[in-house]
């Protein structure tokens, strides 16, 4: 094995990704202490592998790296923002320590192994920083969780949030309709706090003050409710907007006015909702004509998921069906691996 060569490759692939995120905190966040973090990690990395520098450069043949040409022909690392260039390379760059960290150990280098294993876990912490203030969340293909106290047999909200998490949903909206706004605060608070603990996405539906107040992910708002250009002005940039829509032509208005992503339904009669049902007509609108993720809603049961499914349906809630069932955290599991299986 030619360790020195790959050492070398994954050294300058660690610092150049390095470099990339650090200039953009550096010149368009104005961010001095991610830059100053960043720039020690890259300079620290590159001080303790010096006394190889001749081995390495030695091995080095990049005119002859199949990699190259590999690259060269696809377009796979093609970027469209700066959310996709940051989240690109920070994988790059973990994905390459996690390679000098092994290569370290078969030449001996056991110190500089652990070293580099210290650096990769403070570049999964800056990289959970950097996401959290810079990064706009992506909407999570499955189950798409939501609270409702109403219909969840004496279990509070946190309770409900809990089990779904623990199930593996990736997705969560905090929705409460009735209660006392000090009450919808604290709840929101503590669901905040478990989803961020656990790299779970946090929506609140309708109220902007308490997003913003729990540094959630992002706001659901109805048709009736503010406009998405005034919660984009209140949330800023890097925070997600979702809209119910009920119509092509809403979805389309929703796009257009910059929504994230979609609401669409109800699909069939429910409980939850006083809207009538929009049929599985729309849904196939969605799948054939909608860019953004959407969220296939309203009256969806366990067992007419396979036919939402059917139509191509890749993010879908089930409000009552989980909150309601007796163990949620076996209720979410079951919907949420059919609901990935069949997208897979």
């Amino acid at each position: 094995m030619n360790s020195y060569r790959i050492l070398d490759a994954n050294i300058n692939r660690t610092s150049e990704g390095l470099r990339v995120i650090e200039d953009i905190m550096r010149f368009n966040y104005c961010n001095k202490g991610t830059t100053e973090k960043l720039k020690k990690i890259r300079h620290g990395l590159r001080k303790n592998f010096k006394e190889f520098n001749d081995e390495m450069i030695f091995h080095r043949d990049s005119l002859k790296d199949v990699g190259l040409k590999i690259s060269q022909s696809t377009t796979l690392d093609n970027k469209h923002s700066i959310n996709e260039l940051l989240t690109a390379n920070f994988k790059r760059v973990s994905e390459s320590l996690r390679v000098i960290e092994e290569i370290s150990k078969i030449i001996d280098e056991y110190d500089k192994s652990k070293l580099v294993e210290k650096i990769r876990f403070q570049v999964y912490e800056i990289e959970k920083e950097v996401s959290s203030k810079f990064i706009k969340q992506v909407i999570p293909f499955g189950l798409y969780g939501i609270t409702c106290e109403r219909f969840s047999n004496g279990k509070s909200n946190i309770e409900c949030v809990k089990q779904m998490v623990d199930a593996g949903v990736k997705i969560i909206q905090y929705r409460d309709k009735n209660s006392e706004i000090e009450k919808k605060l604290r709840e929101a608070e503590q669901i905040s706090k478990i989803c961020k603990s656990n790299g779970v996405v946090f929506i609140v539906n309708d109220h902007i003050d308490i997003a913003l107040a729990v540094d959630a992910d992002g706001v659901h708002i109805g048709q009736n409710d503010f406009s998405i250009q005034f919660a984009k002005s209140l949330l800023g940039p890097y925070k997600i907007i979702g809209r119910s829509t009920h119509s092509p032509e809403q979805a389309e208005k929703a796009v257009t006015e910059g929504a994230d992503y979609i609401g669409v339904g109800p699909i069939f009669k429910t409980t939850t909702k006083d809207t009538a049902p929009v049929s599985l007509k729309y849904l196939e609108y969605a799948v054939k004509n909608i860019k953004i993720p959407f969220i296939t809603i309203g009256g969806i049961k366990e067992h007419n998921l396979d036919e939402v499914l059917s139509y191509g349906a890749d993010r879908v809630a089930l409000v009552s069906e989980v909150v309601g069932a007796k163990n949620i955290k076996e209720k979410a599991i079951s919907i949420n691996s059919k609901i990935l299986e069949k997208n897979n």
